[in-house]
């Protein structure tokens, strides 16, 4: 629900600043957004601690992108959001994607935190550009991935209901923000919030062993 709500919200105050590349959100996010629902309705026929693991990994992957990819010298940020993806791109992009909307689905987080350093990684774009890109990919994964957890997993929805109104209000800020900093800065608080999530996935791992 969060993610869901966050991604909706997030990809239309980006769509605003016009800091999305639409040709691989959408290349993106349809291919992961497949596989997302098959990892989403898998999710209540595997243990948790298998889950945390997974998830664990997943970031760890995210910050070595991080740290592998600087951020590119790209200063025109119209061109980045306009670029067409070369045909032998299209593989690659199927690829990752299918396995990366699998994986996420199972976590119900969305990969937000992943698709930002691959979009970087693989098409060189700049961080604010692959930001408001991959909330957009999220959003393709949000949509199946909700129904999903709601044919598998049941919940509070007054809790949901809680959960989407924080979403709403943070990806407005976060939106805002975004916009008003430098990439350099974006850069240390993402790598800062990967640190402290496989802080706090490893204290709860081993809380439980």
């Amino acid at each position: 629900m969060q993610v869901f709500f966050a991604s909706s919200f997030g990809t239309l105050f980006n769509y605003l600043q016009k800091t999305i590349n639409f040709r691989l959100a959408l290349l993106f996010g349809l291919s992961s957004g497949f596989s997302y629902f098959f990892g989403s309705y898998f999710t209540g026929y595997i243990p948790n601690d298998t889950i945390k693991i997974i998830y664990l990994g997943a970031v760890f992957l995210a910050l070595a992108l991080f740290f592998i990819k600087k951020e590119p010298n790209i200063k025109n940020i119209e061109s980045s959001k306009n670029l067409i993806p070369h045909k032998k791109s299209y593989l690659k992009i199927i690829s990752v994607a299918l396995p990366a909307g699998f994986a996420f689905g199972i976590l119900g987080v969305g990969g937000r935190f992943l698709y930002v350093p691959l979009l970087v990684l693989m098409f060189n774009i700049p961080l604010k550009v692959a930001i408001g890109t991959s909330l957009m990919i999220v959003l393709f994964n949000a949509i199946p991935g909700v129904i999903g957890k709601l044919i598998t997993i049941r919940f509070d929805f007054f809790i949901g209901l809680a959960v989407a109104i924080g979403a709403i209000i943070g990806s407005r800020i976060g939106t805002y923000i975004n916009k008003k900093i430098k990439a350099k800065v974006i850069r240390i608080i993402f790598i800062i919030l990967l640190i402290i999530i496989i802080i706090r996935v490893v204290l709860d791992i081993f809380s439980i062993l």
